[in-house]
């Protein structure tokens, strides 16, 4: 009885159960596959548009050169504002006024067309990276762990005493100094940064 058990896990019954979770799970050598079909198009979509065409015009050459210049456009034109704030700051404190009266609608169609133009990029290799593995979860978690235990070793005592916190926090003319604040944040059981 044994062996067919076995068998059953050996041969034919392992199969059936691949087949049976392979619409769940996925075909990883499948998904491989598409990958490596998917980058190969890619790198022929790229070649054939960094390749010299046969009957080119100088209208094809001046549309791909257009092709090539809204992320650089965008990226050197948001470094020259700062380079134009500090160059000529009331001419830019006045554009900037005049930014502000552009409606709230037009604002939202830019950032909605620069978002599906840099997105794309972003959402693919977001979609390849999947998520943490289980391992690196409780690599992190041990991790915080251990720098908690840290951060209340080195945690050090109260610098100033019960009497100097309430006269402090009983006196609301007089600003608090670091030193009671740390204390407050203390009691409030969240660690003082220092």
């Amino acid at each position: 009885m044994l062996g067919k058990v076995l068998g059953a896990l050996v041969g034919g019954g392992a199969q059936a159960m691949a087949a049976a979770v392979t619409p769940f799970t996925g075909d990883r050598l499948q998904d491989e596959a598409s990958r490596h079909g998917e980058m190969l198009a890619r790198f022929q979509q790229y070649g054939v548009e960094f390749a010299d065409r046969q009957n080119r015009t100088g209208w094809d050459s001046f549309i791909d050169g257009l092709n090539r210049l809204p992320r650089p456009a965008m990226a050197l034109g948001v470094i020259g504002m700062f380079v134009w704030a500090s160059a000529d700051p009331a001419g830019f404190a006045v554009a900037a006024q005049a930014w502000a009266l552009i409606p709230e609608e037009m604002w939202i169609v830019l950032g909605a067309i620069i978002t599906f133009f840099f997105g794309d990029r972003t959402l693919l290799s977001i979609r390849r990276i999947g998520g943490p593995s289980a391992e690196q979860v409780a690599a992190v978690l041990a991790a915080r762990a251990r720098l908690d235990q840290t951060r209340a070793e080195r945690s050090p005592d109260p610098a100033v005493s019960a009497e100097q916190y309430d006269r402090a926090m009983a006196d609301p003319d007089i600003p608090l100094s670091d030193e009671i604040i740390q204390e407050w944040n203390r009691r409030r059981g969240r660690t003082g940064t220092r």
